[in-house]
Parts: structure tokens; sequence; C-alpha cells
């Protein structure tokens, strides 16, 4: 009786188990039908060999729905139709642009669609998304030429890597090491060379200090003497700014006088040159008298004493 209870006991959970599974079953399939998509499509001039029905559709990263069609597009054969929908409210623009994406390391390919900008009005359902060429749609463009560098490159070190390369790598190895011996042997005379470029660097040092001090001395020097000289330069620009008012006095002068000196030039001058001869004259008539009185004063005045006084 005990074990036929265990087990009706076990296997009422088991169907109660089972039940509620159903019941969660039930409810997410009427959640998962609650959820609306709105469909939009993509046409890739590129392959689009890697993308699969239901394959993820991203949206700045974020997984918001599924590609439901990949196929020819009926209106232009080189192009790749690419049908796919989004949850309702998922904000694609005008300026939104549909790419190709690597879903993991391991491969399989998905479609990513850019945020656009904010300023733009939504693109309605049902609309054309406008495909881009993505990092992986350039990528497989741009492998053949990769392939090709790759292949360019292995040869020319195959060609770097040759015997005769080899050899010369060899040599050069050779002479340096031949190289690094020398040097060794040679230690001492190098150390008393660098002493000797010391020593000398020194000397450098200590010829500028000199001139430094000389430089230091010659302007304490010279420092009076310059200063006198330009005392002497702002004396001289002086007296030369007074010579040019003089100058410009003068000019003033002549041109307001310029008719009374044209007069003067003519009769006044005759008549001065007149009336020096007459002065020069008068001059040489007074030197006379005045010899005269010199000479003899009384007879000047009195005329000759040896006549005498006439009587009355």
């Amino acid at each position: 009786m005990e074990t036929r209870a265990r087990h009706l006991a076990v296997g009422s959970f088991v169907l109660l188990l089972l039940a509620g599974a159903f019941i969660f079953v039930l409810w997410a399939a009427k959640f998962q039908g609650q959820v609306s998509y709105n469909g939009y499509y993509a046409r890739f001039s590129g392959s689009v060999s890697q993308l699969r029905v239901d394959s993820t559709v991203n949206y700045g990263g974020i997984p918001v729905g599924r590609v439901t069609d990949v196929r020819i597009d009926p209106e232009d054969s080189a192009l790749a139709r690419v049908d796919f929908e989004v949850r309702a409210g998922t904000p694609i623009r005008v300026d939104s642009q549909a790419t190709l994406e690597l879903q993991s390391i391991a491969g399989g390919v998905g479609m990513s669609v850019s945020r656009g900008s904010s300023s733009q009005p939504l693109l309605p359902a049902g609309s054309e998304v406008p495909a881009a060429a993505s990092a992986l749609e350039r990528l497989t463009r741009q492998a053949p030429d990769l392939i090709a560098k790759i292949d360019r490159i292995a040869n020319n070190l195959n060609a770097m890597l040759s015997r005769e390369n080899q050899q010369a790598l060899t040599d050069t190895l050779a002479n340096l090491r031949d190289l690094s011996a020398g040097l060794k042997e040679r230690g001492p005379q190098i150390d008393a060379l660098i002493a000797d470029s010391d020593a000398a660097v020194n000397r450098v040092g200590d010829a500028g200090d000199k001139f430094s001090k000389l430089a230091a001395d010659l302007q304490k020097t010279l420092g009076p003497a310059a200063r006198e000289a330009q005392k002497a330069v702002d004396a001289f620009e002086k007296m030369a700014r007074s010579f040019e008012g003089t100058s410009d006095q003068m000019n003033a002068l002549v041109a307001e006088n310029r008719e009374p000196l044209r007069q003067f030039s003519g009769t006044a001058l005759y008549e001065a040159t007149d009336l020096l001869a007459q002065m020069r004259d008068l001059v040489a008539s007074m030197a006379r008298i005045s010899q005269e009185l010199e000479r003899d004063p009384a007879r000047f005045f009195l005329s000759d004493r040896n006549k005498g006084v006439p009587a009355p």
C-alpha cells in the first residue's frame, strides 16, 4: 500500500509539472502573438551568400527582428533583395542604412540597421531601407587584393632569404664581431680619447666663461662713453633743429622784405657807397687836423706867432 501511494504521489507531481509547462507554453505563445512587427526590405549589390532566413536584425546593436526572405530583386536582377521585420516602435528613420555584419567569430551573418539622425522623420513600414557597403562586404571585395599582396610579400621574403643574402648576412655579422673585438682591444685608447674630449669640452666651457666676463667688463667700461656719445648726438640733433628753425626764419624774413631789399640794392646801396666815400674824406681831414693839433696847437689856434699883434 505504501509503495502504491508513493508511486501515485510521484505520478501526480509529474502530471502537475507537465500541465504547468503546457500552460506556460500557451501563455508564452499568446504573449508572443501579441507582439506586432513592421516589415521593411533592403537591396544589396554585393554578395549575401552567408545571410539566411531567420538571421537576426540588429538596430544599433540591439536585436529587434529577423530576416524573413532573401531572393533576387524582381526589378533588378543584379541586386539581392532582403525582406526583414522588426518590432513595432523601432525608430527606423529615412537616413537609416542597412548593412551586413558578422554575428560571431565562428561565422554567421546578420543584418544591422543604423539609428539615423533624430531630427529626420520615421520611415513608413513596408519602405526600402537604403543599403550601404559594410565592413564585411569591403573585406570580401578586398580579399583577392589582400591575398595577392601577401603573396608578393612572401616572394620578397623568399628573395631576401636566398643563399647569397644569407652569406652576406653571415659576413656582416662576422665583421660586426671583429669590430667589437677590435674595440674591446682598444678600450684603453678609447677611454683616453674620451678623457681628452672631456678636458677639451671643459676648456671650451672655461673660455666661454672668460668671454662672458670680458663682455660684462666691456659693457661696464663702454657704458659711460656710450651715454656721453648719446648726449652729444642729442645735442647735435638739438642744434640741427635750432639751425633749421633759424633758416626757416631767415627765409621768411627775406620773403617778407624782398621788395625793400631790391630797392636798397638799387638806389640806397649807391647812396650808401657815396656816403661812405664822403665819410672817408671826412675821416682823412679829421686825421690831418688831429696831426696839426698834436704838432703845434698854438699855431693852429693863433696862426703864425712871428707876425706879432698889429697896433691899434
